[in-house]
């Protein structure tokens, strides 16, 4: 089968190459690549003969002589892995010396080292749809659907322990700048080979496809989930400036929290959702969510409260909701309130002259009629804006 994909291709380009027909047969000895296509499909006796013997073999004319439509010339087995795939014949080189040797040992050792590359590429693409599979079945677990059981011993067959402590990472990548073209499946599968690279994915952590954005690892908590938490971080860095350079992509990252088996890691992998979702309207400028930072559960707290429960300030926030310059002025209130009250370091964290900074507050202080010093009075809006920002379709 691998042989038959590439074969056609493989006797054109060395027909052109060394000035002399080629033939490739099946393992068979049926002709599946050569120059003249109106013989594909031709029993070659000849070549039938070559993957019996497993031998380099000349043919003259006197040995052609009672097979119509086979030619002279010198043929060899195609071997990959110890098994025969077929046989190449170059037409018309019919003299026993070095050069046609060599020709024919080139054009034999091209096509298995094709063959081979083809073969483990085939044995990744399976052994990565195997893995992929796995994921959706722990990440998907439904008692009344699946067997536990089942799920475990899939993954013991795999070489991995699915009721080893894990935790869930949710890489999403996204392309910057609202570049809109479609990437290709081989970059897809190089997005994914760097990210596991980057990344530092070891053979016990369980790395595969959600969609075609987002990937995922189940990483094996081997040591402190604090050092592991540090890692991603560094990173996650690293792996955005490699990204941005070669594809012009970002990622986003999300990390759920530690748990074992099933159940555990699905609630890890939905912990690191829930903090995607929660925190990635509100910093779009950072790349990595933590479901296990206490900043970050505040925000997914927030979500997690019911739009009606706005009801009874909602009217208090109106005018400054609808206000034109609302984004900027709610997110400079957050920093303000992230910066501990603090004008001055808040200006800092915001690239802004203190008096600038001074200026929108003073305007957030006339559209809501809080007290821009008073704790409780900044709360309420703060968790207000939070949840209008998470809650936003832009």
């Amino acid at each position: 089968m691998v042989l038959k994909q590439i074969a056609q291709k493989i006797s054109e380009d060395t027909t052109k190459i060394i000035g002399f027909p080629v033939s490739i047969s099946d393992e068979n000895g049926y002709l599946i690549g050569v120059n003249d296509k109106s013989r594909i499909g031709i029993y070659d006796y000849l070549l039938a003969e070559v993957i019996k013997t497993r031998r380099l073999t000349f043919f003259d004319e006197n040995a052609v002589k009672n097979y119509p439509d086979i030619f002279p010339g010198v043929a060899s087995p195609i071997i990959v892995n110890g098994q025969v795939l077929g046989a190449v014949g170059i037409l018309g080189k019919t003299g026993q010396d070095s050069e046609t040797s060599n020709y024919i040992r080139l054009v034999k050792n091209h096509i298995e080292m094709i063959c081979h590359e083809t073969l483990m590429k085939e044995m990744k693409s399976l052994q990565s749809n195997a893995v992929d599979t796995l994921i959706h079945y722990i990440l998907n677990f439904e008692e009344s659907q699946y067997n536990a059981e089942q799920i475990t011993r899939y993954g013991n067959m795999m070489g991995f322990n699915v009721d080893k402590e894990r935790i869930c990472i949710i890489i999403q990548i996204s392309p910057e700048d609202n570049d809109k073209r479609n990437a290709s499946l081989q970059i897809h599968d190089q997005f994914y080979e760097t990210i596991n690279e980057v990344l530092n994915v070891s053979p016990h952590d369980i790395t595969g496809r959600l969609t075609f954005e987002q990937f995922c690892i189940l990483k094996a908590a081997d040591q402190n989930a604090e050092r592991i938490f540090h890692d991603i971080e560094r990173d996650a860095e690293k792996l955005n400036q490699i990204l941005l350079k070669k594809y012009n992509v970002t990622a986003k990252i999300a990390i759920g929290n530690t748990g074992s088996g099933i159940e555990g890691i699905q609630k890890s992998y939905n912990n690191a959702l829930i903090a995607l979702k929660s925190n990635e309207k509100l910093y779009p400028d950072q790349f990595l969510y933590n479901y296990n930072d206490f900043s970050n559960k505040l925000n997914i707290i927030i979500n997690s409260l019911p739009q009606q429960k706005n009801k009874p300030i909602a009217s208090a926030f109106n005018s400054f909701l609808n206000h034109n310059n609302f984004k900027v002025l709610s997110q400079t209130f957050i920093i303000y309130c992230e910066s501990k009250f603090n004008l001055s370091d808040a200006a800092r964290s915001l690239h802004l002259h203190r008096n600038t900074l001074i200026y929108r507050m003073n305007q957030i202080k006339e559209l809501t009629n809080i007290d821009i010093n008073n704790f409780n009075h900044c709360i309420v809006l703060y968790i207000y804006i939070k949840k209008q920002l998470i809650n936003s379709d832009s």
